[in-house]
């Protein structure tokens, strides 16, 4: 196995130790897994090597792997990331940033860096990354692949160093959506609600803010889904995207601080830039900007039910923008985070389930996507929502 592309930081070769028949679910499908999951007898790195030098191998893998295992699929590897999964971009101050296969000159989207490449690149079927705040949806769009962040608590966070615990998710991706769902179907519960979605609803201000390349990449598949469904339109307001921002960013960093504040006190590690500055604010967050975080989500979520009844998914650009390149600055890279937290907010601060189903382009462009939001715990029906859409894409292209 070959990374040209650096995705890989582990290299493992892991299956089953029970008998497994050529017919199991996901039999010799090969899969890498990021750094901050735990595998049986291998140390998590975060991303951090303070951190891998100060924590031991892990004691049991993640239930999530040990399913996988159990499905029939093949560990390859666990994969490298930014440092402490705070972050959108792919960079990481001491291991470097893997390639992004699909466009060598710009970054390939973080935290789950090297799982998005290592499947874009072909060095795995399919491979799991964690989502706080779009860490599987940024690397799968600027990547080119299929990315999947579920429900929040639809797959067990138990063997996951944490971010933020009420965000952290783990997700995965895919080249093509039938291993995505093959994926799921081992992993996912069963959905609350049976029947297909009925109506799309486009979350307009998450298209308005998206450059033009992007918005006309995503026409076809705008076509599409009104062929598919019947459309609606919905809008927030300004006020509530600036609340929704403000309280998600207290209630991450809040809960960021908790979980790895004591370690970093301790072993006074060295950030890199980015991730530095956003943990000294982390620690500042007080415990009423919390609660006012929480009682700000617990009173949205009855808006977001209002747009999002459980015969609809809402569609917005996976990001609104192609990956940045290498050679921009930290200044325009910051400000391209704040832009992509639109189109990730909403299904990280409500906890619904997002697919981000790459978008046809013209032979070296980089690669764009399009997602699909679901009501929670819709998990199955929109990965065969996002079936669908990709059916109606690859036949007009």
């Amino acid at each position: 196995m070959t990374d040209a592309c650096f995705a890989i930081a582990v290299r493992l070769d892991i299956r089953s130790a029970a008998r497994i028949g050529e017919d199991a679910p996901l039999a010799s499908a090969r899969f890498v897994v990021k750094q901050n999951i735990d595998v049986d007898g291998v140390v998590s790195s975060n991303g951090h090597p303070t951190w891998a030098a100060t924590h031991g191998p892990a004691p049991i893998a993640a239930p999530a792997v040990d399913r996988l295992l159990a499905a029939g699929a093949h560990l390859v590897g666990k994969a490298h990331m930014d440092e402490m999964a705070y972050s959108l971009l792919g960079a990481n101050a001491h291991y470097g940033a893997p390639l992004n296969p699909a466009a060598p000159d710009r970054h390939p989207g973080g935290s789950s860096s090297g799982s998005a490449v290592a499947v874009a690149a072909g060095l795995a079927d399919f491979a799991l990354g964690t989502d706080t705040a779009g860490s599987c949806r940024a690397p799968a769009s600027f990547c080119g692949v299929y990315g999947f962040r579920p429900s929040h608590g639809a797959v067990s966070s138990n063997g996951v160093i944490p971010l933020a615990q009420s965000l952290d998710t783990i997700g995965w991706f895919a080249r093509d959506v039938d291993m995505l769902a093959r994926v799921g179907a081992v992993l996912l519960p069963e959905d609350l609600c049976d029947g297909p979605f009925e109506r799309v609803v486009a979350l307009e201000e998450a298209f308005a803010q998206s450059d033009a390349e992007t918005n006309e990449a995503a026409r076809p598949a705008r076509e599409a889904l009104a062929r598919m469904y019947s459309v609606g339109e919905a809008r927030l307001g300004e006020d509530f995207w600036s609340q929704s921002l403000h309280c998600f960013r207290n209630l991450q960093a809040f809960e960021a601080w908790s979980a790895q504040g004591a370690w970093i006190e301790r072993a006074a590690p060295r950030f890199g830039p980015g991730v530095a500055e956003r943990f000294a604010l982390a620690a500042k967050v007080t415990a009423s900007e919390k609660a006012e975080a929480d009682a700000f989500r617990r009173a949205a979520r009855m808006r977001v039910d209002e747009i999002l009844p459980p015969n609809a998914v809402l569609v917005v650009p996976t990001t609104p923008f192609v990956s940045p390149l290498l050679t921009e600055s930290e200044e325009e890279l910051d400000r391209k985070r704040y832009l992509m937290f639109r189109t990730f907010l909403f299904a990280s601060f409500f906890g619904l389930p997002q697919i981000s189903i790459p978008l046809p382009r013209a032979p070296g462009a980089p690669p764009l996507g399009i997602s699909l939001i679901g009501p929670r715990w819709s998990d199955r029906r929109l990965i065969e929502a996002a079936r669908g859409l990709a059916a109606r894409l690859a036949e007009r292209a």
